[in-house]
């Protein structure tokens, strides 16, 4: 006969009180690391676990759950009106789950759903949704708090704005409805933002953006509602360092009675940690919120437990996870994976995912450009290899990661543009890299030949490029450049000044418009939205020239481009990938054809970068491309280093044998 158990609260000692045969229940294997965990005491009676009326949910959930996995008999404790109230609430909940389920799954009632897409054309008459589309605002209309982990280009904008604009529809005494959004996102995230509320509803929104260029008596102003002009707006942006710094002002902004808010956490992976400050900032708002939204494509980059926080956030009162962060981690190692389609069951309900193949993108090709390197810069090559090869080799002896990487980067300079072996690696953004490793080209025979190397005159690589933009330019008009490295940039626009009209460099230190800024072409001080604003103008041949590791993400330029050239690339698969979906994304009015022109110098490490890209791409693609959340692997990068490196050996090997 299984051992009984009951659970019982005790509101006057806020306890939980579970009654049967304790000592039975500890040993249990299961059991018993649960009840350790969350610190249970043993009594005479069975066992005693603290629960407030804000984890009492989540403790009955989580209880009521092990104790039907542990095979005990779960007996209803009589008079106990509390828990029969979370028990019916839970109940509750399991409908309202499944129905969420359903309607991802396309089981949908087919008159609300075509009443949905009739609301949509009328408030949304900027822009037509593709089914998909329809589908997850629908699904988030309903569930009101959602994570989104489509692929990127999916339209993931466009779907929260077309549920909030059902939402913010309902009569004013609907409990659902919504007439605000607080998006909470990277600085460069705000353009978008903007820009796809003008082209869905047809009008500029009535916007706020709050960050580290908001002096902070006007920050707290806005956010306590002291500043009576600014009580209409219906879009505000802000960061995760501002939501952060200013925490208590924001829960008393989301709480305010004022507004009902839909809270945004765009590019969501940014709070994974579990104990980090801007995820903690977030779970202090979201109880407040009456809409609850995660976007992100990359859900699970490093494991399981990175799901705990998003879920966390949409259902701040309940496990909605149903694991301990210890048990994600056991199961991104491998272990339990039973507990891994628990997991899955568990969170389906609360997650859309658009695929790429969802999308029906247009057709992409990819050229590789092969370039034979002056016989200068073949001698310089050379030697940088015969000097850097023996360092990679010691990798697997002991070798520090930063060396790798600064040894690293020096064979790739001397690839790409020898001009750069003596700028500081420090300007490449390399800067956890000890003096010791900067590799100084003084060491090598070839100084003096580096010194006198004038990439405007001796690159083969820039004048290729300069003649593969005149072509794009005369046929498409714009034209996206990539380059990793910053020193690159300038040179790459002085080259193509005259290939268009408008050629201009977009980095990392590009500043973000202000709060009040025209955003329009201003000059030396443009921002970064004037000069993406400009790159679009009709009429007029541009050249975007930008850097894959600061803009890789958060901008669109597919409504203006279709063709990009890569100066050069890394071994970073994840940011290649980014970077070509900055033009291959969805839009209801195609441009055509996508481009990607790939820019490689022979008998260089160049092939072995090509290669292991490849290799790496398709992994990353079918894994985002899946149905399931894309998890990546524990320790994969550290891995994929020691994989890079042994491809650049063989490959030196291979050529040198020849």
């Amino acid at each position: 006969m299984p051992t009984r158990v009951s659970i019982e609260f005790d509101s006057d000692l806020r306890i939980l009180l579970l009654r049967g045969d304790g000592q039975v229940m500890s040993r249990h294997p299961l059991f018993g690391i649960y009840l350790r965990s969350i610190g249970a005491v043993r009594t005479g009676s069975g066992m005693t676990i603290t629960a407030d009326e804000d984890s009492l949910h989540t403790r009955y959930q989580e209880l009521s759950d092990l104790v039907r996995r542990c095979g005990f008999e779960l007996v209803e404790a009589e008079g106990d009106e509390t828990l029969a109230h979370v028990k019916q609430d839970e109940e509750d909940f399991a409908t309202f789950s499944r129905a969420a389920e359903n309607i991802w799954n396309g089981d949908v009632d087919v008159g609300r759903f075509a009443e949905f897409a009739r609301l949509l054309s009328d408030a949304c008459p900027g822009r037509t949704f593709y089914r998909r589309q329809l589908l997850s605002a629908f699904h988030l209309a309903f569930s009101q708090n959602v994570c989104n982990f489509s692929v990127p280009g999916a339209g993931k904008t466009s779907i929260v704005y077309a549920a909030y604009a059902a939402l913010a529809s309902l009569p004013a005494d609907d409990p659902r409805r919504v007439d605000h959004l607080l998006i909470i996102g990277p600085l460069s995230s705000f353009k978008a933002w903007q820009d796809e509320f003008r082209d869905i509803f047809l009008r500029d929104a009535r916007a706020k953006r709050i960050a580290g260029f908001v002096p902070p008596g006007d920050r707290s102003a806005y956010l306590r509602g002291v500043s009576f002009g600014e009580r209409d707006v219906e879009l505000t942006l802000t960061t995760y360092a501002s939501l952060a710094a200013n925490v208590d002002a924001f829960q008393a902004f989301v709480a305010s009675p004022a507004r009902r808010c839909m809270v945004v956490l765009d590019e969501a992976h940014y709070i994974k940690r579990p104990d980090g400050y801007w995820s903690n900032a977030a779970f202090n708002i979201a109880p407040h919120a009456i809409a609850r939204v995660v976007l992100t494509g990359t859900p699970a980059p490093n494991g399981y437990e990175d799901l705990s926080n998003l879920f966390r956030f949409i259902y701040p009162k309940r496990n909605v996870v149903g694991f301990s962060n210890a048990a994600l981690k056991a199961m991104s190692a491998g272990f339990n994976p039973g507990g891994v389609e628990r997991l899955k069951q568990h969170v389906r309900p609360f997650y859309t995912r658009i695929r790429k193949r969802d999308l029906g993108l247009p057709e992409v090709s990819e050229e590789k450009v092969d370039i034979a390197l002056s016989p200068d810069h073949q001698r310089i090559y050379d030697a940088i290899e015969r000097a850097v090869v023996p360092q990679l080799r010691a990798a697997g002896q002991g070798a520090t990661s930063s060396l790798v990487r600064a040894r690293l980067m020096r064979l790739r300079q001397a690839a790409v543009n020898p001009a750069l072996l003596l700028r500081p690696l420090e300007e490449e953004g390399l800067l956890d890299v000890d003096a010791a490793a900067a590799f100084s080209v003084t060491e090598v025979e070839v100084a003096e030949m580096v010194q006198a190397f004038d990439p405007a005159v001796d690159l083969r690589r820039l004048a290729r490029t300069v003649e593969l933009a005149r072509q794009v330019i005369a046929e498409q008009g714009k034209l996206v450049i990539w380059s990793y490295f910053i020193g690159n940039l300038t040179l790459l626009k002085e080259a193509l000044a005259c290939v268009a009209s408008f050629v201009e460099i977009v980095t990392g230190a590009t500043p973000v418009a202000e709060e009040g800024d025209e955003v329009e072409d201003i000059g030396d001080l443009a921002t970064r939205e004037a000069l993406i604003n400009r790159f679009h103008r009709q009429g007029e041949t541009a050249i975007l020239i930008a850097n894959p590791q600061a803009v890789g993400e958060s901008i669109s330029l597919h409504k203006a481009c279709r063709t990009a050239i890569y100066f050069d690339r890394d071994f970073n698969a994840g940011k290649l990938i980014q970077s070509k979906d900055r033009i291959h994304r969805y839009s209801a009015t195609q441009l055509g054809p996508v481009s990607y022109k790939m820019l490689m110098a022979s008998n260089t490490l160049e092939a072995s970068i090509d290669r292991r890209l490849a290799a790496k791409e398709q992994r990353l693609s079918d894994l985002v491309d899946s149905d399931e959340i894309p998890l990546f692997s524990l320790g994969e990068e550290d891995r994929e280093r020691g994989e890079d490196i042994r491809a650049i050996l063989e490959d030196y090997e291979r050529r040198k044998a020849v």
